[in-house]
């Protein structure tokens, strides 16, 4: 497992300005090009410098100790000449790779990349980014230099690493020339950006399914205590096991943890704590039987058909253990308020309630004594959903929350 340094390079135009950077441990470099000073400062395994066939690579190596290299001069010369019109060539950058990973004593590789003008050669570059990495190196990314647009891609390229590839990121550094004071130039640190895709992803995720143990992760690397996110991993546990009055309770415990330590988490982790307090509403609005209804019709409306299917039947029960006055948390309960609604078979319920019934049964245990009309509901994705919306509506309607 590598660590892996990618910086950018941008179109030879005119070289960059020598600048004195200043790292966090107040540490200063100086060069042209920020991410050689980078490498010297975080130390990696390997770095790779990425740049298009019209970059300054002249520029870059002359920066080095390759400058003083009387055999590489007209090496030098060729592919300076080449960047100005345009035309640089992924064989010589194979070459000068050789050179300048002996002069830096670190295995270096030069890659060209696409302009990203289309989407294909933007995925092309994306594609590229990834392939450098094996599943457990970890990335160090510079977005100081290269294109404008690049630095997007370099973004995106840091979602997949740790997607596909299950990659680190360790750190996102930009050299902020425009932010120098007194000649000396402050490198930002970004990579904190990455924790809002990842609760973006998380929102995403919990209004697809209702499981809030996705935010458990998150809330804890955001300076949230065991405490509080071990309740709300009980809460989601015991909602799946369907005993609500435990998850609301545990919820509840969770949501006054929260209240008492969002001042202590990170300022990204604020941005969304009102949008996670508003998915768990429910808690202070609604009984905590309304909750499996919400869940079931979430289900449903993001296909999960048999969650959706599960946790309907079971909505239902817990509103008829309620009507009996019963807790919805007791096995003896729940039985006996359904048994007593199954004897009575109320007209303006019964025939939704036996179809859930029947396609409960048939999608959590396959039934081959099938009635007809669960057969018929259960053959098709699409004449299954519209029978579950039809008998929620008549079994489990909608809460206003």
């Amino acid at each position: 497992m590598a660590r892996i340094l990618v910086t950018l390079l941008g179109k030879a135009v005119a070289n960059y300005k020598s600048a004195t950077y200043v790292f966090e441990d107040k540490n200063t470099r100086t060069s042209r090009f920020f991410g050689l000073e980078l490498a010297k400062q975080v130390k990696p395994d390997q770095l790779v410098i990425l740049g298009t066939t019209g970059s300054m690579w002249d520029n870059l190596l002359l920066e080095t100790e390759l400058s003083h290299r009387t055999d590489l001069e007209q090496a030098l010369l060729n592919i300076g000449e080449a960047a100005q019109q345009d035309r640089v060539e992924q064989a010589t950058l194979n070459q000068l790779a050789i050179e300048l990973s002996n002069t830096l004593n670190l295995p270096c590789r030069l890659s060209l990349i696409p302009y990203g003008r289309t989407q294909l050669e933007q995925t092309q570059t994306l594609e590229q980014l990834v392939g450098f990495f094996a599943s457990g190196d970890t990335a160090i990314l510079d977005i100081s230099h290269g294109l404008r647009h690049l630095p997007m891609l370099v973004q995106q390229s840091s979602l997949l690493l740790q997607t596909l590839k299950n990659v680190q990121i360790e750190a996102i550094y930009y050299g902020a020339l425009e932010l120098s004071q007194e000649s000396l130039t402050p490198v930002m640190r970004l990579d904190g950006l990455l924790e809002i895709d990842r609760w973006s992803e998380a929102l995403y995720y919990y209004d697809r399914s209702g499981d809030y143990a996705s935010f458990a992760a998150l809330l804890e690397q955001s300076g949230f205590s065991k405490h509080a996110t071990d309740s709300l991993k009980d809460a989601a546990f015991f909602e799946q096991t369907n005993n609500i009055h435990k998850a609301w309770a545990k919820l509840r415990q969770f949501l006054s943890a929260l209240h008492k330590e969002e001042g202590l988490c990170s300022p990204h982790a604020r941005l969304f704590l009102p949008a996670l307090k508003q998915r768990f509403a429910w808690v202070s609005q609604q009984n905590p039987e309304q909750r499996q209804a919400s869940v079931a019709w979430l289900a449903l409306e993001n296909g999960s058909l048999l969650r959706a299917t599960l946790y309907g039947f079971e909505a239902f029960i817990s509103r008829l253990t309620v009507e009996h006055q019963g807790n919805v948390d007791n096995f003896d309960n729940r039985d006996q308020a359904k048994a007593h609604y199954e004897a009575l078979r109320p007209t303006t319920t019964w025939q939704a309630y036996r179809l859930l019934r029947g396609i409960r049964n048939q999608l959590a245990h396959s039934s081959t004594h099938t009635h007809q009309e669960v057969k018929k509901a259960v053959a098709n994705r699409v004449v299954l959903s519209e029978t579950l919306q039809s008998i929620f509506k008549t079994l489990i309607p909608r809460q206003t929350v």
